[in-house]
């Protein structure tokens, strides 16, 4: 189980004369006198802030643990128990950051979306030819597909897009951003002479899009992952 919620032990210090509170013991430092509801009502009139235990987790890890459950289970089959589980937090805790479990798992997608679209654009070298770098992209991209989990945009739009808007919309989002990536792509590869000039760049990014999605869905029982790689291949052949 991965844990990612940190607990205590720091201090915080208050004002200039170093108001400090320990976190277990809420003692004033140096005197080692215990707070009374009096002066923790005292301080947080002086602070503007409440006595009590600061936020001591790494958002980032708790972020991953719950992409992480999403991704495997899905939205529907992710419950409250299997986020509380892999984050280590209890439910208060967990929605008083992120919400409900609903704007957690669009962190979580969001935060998968930017991890995905890194990972991919990463195996493009300055040093291939644009050609090159598209096998490159299309290569990681179904590798990736090819895992247990799959692509979680993907299955994101299977589970939630025809009747969640604002996940459809989020997705859309992801989309124009990779259909303008692959379309940069194309035209690099055009003005190398490696793609034919008179195709229009933007409807051979559709087609790989398109072809993308229906691979990630394929692989998962339907075709190996080498024949997918294949065909896909012979798509951008046949723009040369």
């Amino acid at each position: 189980m991965c844990c990612a919620y940190h607990p205590g032990g720091k201090e915080n210090n208050f004002g200039p004369r170093g108001l400090q509170f320990d976190l277990v013991g809420l003692y004033l430092q140096p005197f080692g006198i215990k707070l009374t509801q009096i002066d923790k009502l005292m301080v947080k009139t002086l602070t503007g802030r409440p006595v009590g235990r600061p936020r001591e987790f790494d958002e980032e890890q708790v972020l991953a643990a719950a992409m992480d459950a999403f991704w495997r289970k899905g939205y529907e089959a992710t419950s409250l128990v299997d986020l509380t589980e892999c984050t280590c937090m209890n439910k208060a805790s967990l929605y008083r950051v992120f919400g409900d479990k609903h704007q957690l798992f669009k962190a979580a997608l969001k935060n998968y979306s930017d991890i995905e679209f890194r990972e991919t654009t990463a195996v493009i070298r300055d040093t291939a030819s644009p050609l090159t770098n598209i096998r490159a992209v299309v290569q990681k991209i179904c590798d990736d597909a090819n895992s247990n989990k799959g692509c979680m945009i993907i299955n994101s739009m299977v589970e939630l897009a025809p009747h969640d808007p604002e996940v459809k919309q989020m997705l859309q989002g992801f989309g124009e951003q990779r259909l303008q990536a692959i379309q940069g792509m194309v035209a690099q590869a055009q003005a190398a002479d490696e793609v034919r000039p008179e195709l229009d760049p933007h409807k051979l990014a559709v087609s790989l899009m398109i072809a993308f999605a229906g691979s990630a869905a394929m692989i998962k029982g339907f075709m190996p992952n080498e024949q997918i790689i294949d065909n896909l291949k012979n798509l951008i052949e046949s723009w040369t």
